[in-house]
């Protein structure tokens, strides 16, 4: 990138990295941090990772040439191509199978697409269709239609996710990882997806109790709208 582009350029000169380092330390200082905390949260390079993400601290220059630094999220499977994917399952039906799926960032419960990160060894398709089978039972009936790659944060995360869809011959038990809270998956019509974004929320009754479910996917959205797009479910109807 070139700031006087208006990107966000990173550096990649030793000293000018330092350089810049100290300048936001000292800036750091001026809003109050404490000169160990202005250290700290102007320090660049690998902040943090685990077997899932790597945290890194970019030292930049912003547009009008102002240094700082930028933080940004890399999945480690995105080291060896896309880092996951997400699919648009359709019925002979014609409506929509979606997770009723409890989601620990935000403690809620979520109506989703299902969607998943790929395996080091995985081309996006193949996935797409263990994740679909691992989380609906779904077997496709069909290739699948790439839909195209929406990014869900180009404010944190580094990466673009390939969605599909994908049209569904028939259904067995899921098996979910022990590490995912599905509860069931639900079976929509366009109509009723509608409804359910506009209100926010739809009520679904989970181990016996009806309990608030929010609808506010955002590969939802991307999959339905680029899917009219596409006339990829209005030529099945």
């Amino acid at each position: 990138g070139s700031w006087q582009n208006g990107e966000i350029e990173v550096a990649t000169n030793e000293s000018e990295i330092r350089h810049i380092e100290e300048m936001v330390a000292e800036r750091y200082q001026r809003m109050g941090y404490a000169e160990d905390e202005a250290k700290e949260y102007s320090q660049t390079g690998v902040v943090a990772e685990d077997h899932y993400w790597i945290w890194v601290r970019d030292a930049v220059t912003f547009p009008g040439g102002i240094p700082g630094v930028y933080s940004r999220l890399i999945w480690k499977s995105n080291l060896s191509g896309k880092a996951g994917v997400a699919i648009l399952p359709l019925t002979k039906n014609n409506t929509i199978l979606l997770n009723i799926n409890f989601r620990h960032a935000t403690r809620s419960w979520e109506m989703e697409l299902p969607r998943g990160m790929r395996n080091a060894s995985e081309t996006s398709e193949e996935a797409a269709l263990r994740e679909l089978k691992e989380e609906t039972g779904c077997i496709v009936r069909s290739d699948l239609i790439f839909l195209g790659e929406m990014s869900p944060d180009s404010g944190a995360l580094s990466s673009s996710i390939p969605v599909f869809l994908a049209k569904i011959e028939k259904q067995q038990a899921p098996t979910p990882e022990c590490s995912e809270a599905i509860d069931h998956t639900l079976e929509m019509d366009i109509e009723e997806i509608h409804q359910a974004f506009d209100q926010g929320y739809i009520m679904a009754t989970i181990r016996g109790k009806k309990t608030k479910v929010n609808c506010r996917d955002p590969f939802l959205t991307f999959a339905l709208l680029r899917s009219m797009w596409k006339q990829a479910i209005a030529s099945e109807m």
